[in-house]
């Protein structure tokens, strides 16, 4: 017996296929498959054939790989009892929720007392899919590791690009090859950072900017974040996403990953760019107006630093609105007694010695030239030497001697 799910919103098709009662597999996603394409013979054509000196049977890539159905490479979870004895679940189909663009398929281990539930929607018009994985269990247990669905990778490809980064050096894009083994990125900081950004792009073969596939990953997590790219000894290939490992200091009976982003392309590296761009846009981040155009800006920061003067601004400003800016931003210097970057942070009053009568003036200069006024704060920093700092250091999070930046 088996089972399938299709998704397909004209760009692309998933198809998921499980034996029996199983958890079951992505067999298929990329360009559009016909409406009456035979899942069960596409499920056949996916399994790899059984040769000598191997198992009876390849252990299924499924969207949670199970250790218990012998499966070889990293799996999708990995749990312990509140006594610290290691579970092995072994998931069996309990439920499913299904719409057309949407899957909501829950499995059970009765013996362990889990249930697992993978979700997974497919936006039609930007093209994402978002896929969450959830825990839950009748008593406490201590989770080491908790995947999103599991996608797999196409032997197509033979390079991977991942990001890295610092200030002033964002965005390294990192390439590499293919081979058996795993590709492993992990964020342990609490927060996200140019250091680990948490994505993927898989790039088939011939894969450009402008042509050729490409597979994009981005969970969408602001905390820390694990990335498993392996290759598999048969060559079969997947991806993990979810939070840092072991971050979970207590047993609890709920846990579930952010949402994996995962978008397929068959217009290259712009393709995975613009669906991403689309769902942010139209998303994720949700504005009032989303349909007025963005201002061009303008930002003061380079012409002048800590170095504020009102009449040099009010010049600036001039100059800047005639090149066509629409936005006047004023930048850092303009609070407490920010001098330089030492000092300060976190005093969000005007600096009255730079502007002995307010931010009015500026802002009412820069208002006549037809420009709308920005203003640059960080409500997230401190600076020890503050006045905010002096009257509520147990606000300021961390260990008294770490390191500052």
């Amino acid at each position: 017996m088996m089972q399938s799910w299709r998704l397909d919103d004209g760009r692309q098709t998933l198809v998921l296929a499980a034996r029996r009662t199983r958890l079951p597999e992505v067999i298929y996603w990329g360009a559009p498959l016909p409406s009456n394409e035979n899942l069960e013979t596409l499920a056949e054509a996916h399994r790899l054939d059984v040769t000598g000196g191997m198992l009876d049977e390849n252990p299924d890539l499924s969207i949670c790989p199970e250790a218990v159905r012998t499966f070889p490479g990293q799996p999708g979870l990995i749990l312990r009892s509140q006594d610290g004895t290691p579970l092995m679940p072994k998931f069996c189909y309990d439920s499913e929720e299904i719409t057309d663009q949407s899957l909501a398929l829950t499995y059970a281990d009765a013996d362990n007392g889990l249930r697992y539930t993978a979700e997974i929607t497919l936006d039609p018009e930007t093209h994402v899919l978002t896929l969450t994985s959830e825990i839950n269990s009748a008593t406490p247990v201590h989770l080491h590791w908790l995947s999103a669905p599991v996608l797999p990778a196409p032997q197509t490809s033979s390079e991977m690009i991942d990001v890295s980064g610092r200030w002033c050096g964002e965005f390294q894009l990192n390439k590499t090859a293919w081979s058996p083994g795993i590709r492993y990125r992990e964020n342990r900081t609490g927060r996200t950072g140019h250091e680990h950004f948490p994505a993927l792009i898989v790039l088939g073969e011939g894969a450009t900017n402008t042509q050729g596939e490409a597979w994009g990953f981005h969970y969408g997590w602001s905390g820390g974040h694990r990335m498993v790219a392996e290759e598999l000894p048969d060559g079969r290939r997947q991806i993990q996403f979810g939070h840092a490992a072991r971050m979970e200091p207590a047993p609890h009976t709920h846990f579930k990953t952010a949402p994996l982003y995962a978008v397929y392309s068959s217009d290259g590296l712009n393709g995975v760019a613009v669906s991403y761009q689309r769902e942010v846009r139209d998303r994720v981040v949700t504005w009032p107006n989303g349909d007025r155009p963005r201002p061009v800006h303008y930002n003061c920061w380079e012409a002048v630093y800590f170095d504020h003067k009102l009449d040099v601004l009010k010049d600036i400003a001039d100059r800047a609105a005639k090149l066509g800016a629409e936005r006047f931003v004023l930048d850092d210097g303009w609070f407490g007694n920010r001098d330089d970057d030492t000092q300060s942070l976190s005093d969000w009053e005007v600096d009255v010695r730079k502007y002995p009568e307010g931010l009015h003036p500026l802002i009412d200069h820069i208002h006549g030239l037809g420009l709308t006024f920005g203003i640059w704060f960080e409500p997230e920093m401190i600076n020890p030497n503050s006045n905010l700092f002096r009257a509520h250091p147990d606000w300021a999070a961390g260990s008294e001697d770490q390191i500052l930046g």
